[in-house]
């Protein structure tokens, strides 16, 4: 790596991380004007390189052995050909260049689609040969924020991109739902999840869904079955592993959806007997 390609690296790290709000992005739709269109694509253009140069600026800080790592070496060579890629890419004067600008983001996307893979297989590699040695925590952290922040600009810029060149300007399209349902989602869950809960212990535990399930509000619907997936599995999980000698039919788990004045709370609760006495200091 050349030491200008390393001191253009540090110098757009200095830019601090611009916040994005879901208001904002539901701003960014296909609806707007073409003009806010390019400068949507614009700031596309100048913020999501920010983010990905203070990636590559903290890789760059890594001990030699994590960053000889094959898997993790492979992870610094794809944010560095997607920083590449955009920062190297022409000026966006007009609606031609969104669509060149579309094309890159597009490729950027597709390229990174291994990483989270990646990295799990390279902390195992340094895990195994290292221990406790080095401390990898905040890097994955960190890298894997920036890898879902710079995914729902480029997605959802993407879609409404793609909206506006088929004529969909008065439909919704982006990353973002504004009338995401968790009862909705949990109903989904609850019967994938519970399937695959039969077919491992041969029993499942009800899922009784109450509270508000009228209740709708914006966000990320692939982002909100994620993480009710991983909750609500683990609730399944210690139920079935936490009753498995009782005679007595499995406690359900009950999911509470409860919307407030500015936000909605999901509640799982489940007897699963939580976390045991000696395991918490850990």
């Amino acid at each position: 790596m050349l030491p200008q390609s390393i001191r253009h690296i540090q110098r757009i790290a200095t830019r601090p991380i611009q916040p994005v709000t879901i208001q904002q992005l539901l701003a960014r739709s296909a609806s707007v004007s073409e003009e806010s269109h390019i400068k949507h694509a614009r700031w596309i253009r100048e913020e999501m390189p920010v983010r990905l140069a203070h990636r590559l600026a903290d890789s760059l800080q890594l001990p030699f052995v994590v960053v000889c790592n094959t898997r993790f070496h492979e992870v610094f060579r794809l944010f560095l050909n997607a920083f590449e890629v955009i920062t190297d890419s022409p000026e966006i004067e007009d609606a031609k260049g969104v669509d060149e600008f579309a094309a890159r983001i597009r490729e950027c996307v597709m390229s990174t689609g291994e990483i989270v893979h990646l990295l799990q297989e390279g902390h195992g590699e340094l895990k195994a040969l290292l221990g406790d040695l080095v401390d990898l925590d905040s890097f994955l952290n960190q890298t894997f924020f920036t890898r879902i922040g710079n995914r729902v600009l480029a997605e959802h810029f993407l879609a409404v991109h793609e909206a506006r060149k088929h004529g969909m300007v008065d439909e919704f399209a982006g990353v973002v739902d504004p009338r995401c349902s968790p009862a909705h989602t949990v109903h989904g869950l609850s019967k994938s999840l519970g399937d695959l809960c039969l077919e491992l212990y041969g029993d499942k535990p009800k899922v009784i869904l109450d509270g508000e399930l009228d209740a709708e509000f914006s966000f990320v619907p692939e982002h909100l079955t994620f993480m009710l997936q991983e909750i609500m599995k683990n609730a399944l999980r210690a139920t079935v592993e936490g009753h498995m000698e009782a005679a007595s039919p499995l406690p359900p788990v009950t999911v509470t959806v409860m919307k407030g004045s500015f936000d909605v709370t999901i509640k799982v609760s489940d007897c699963g007997g939580g976390i045991q006495q000696e395991a918490l200091e850990n």
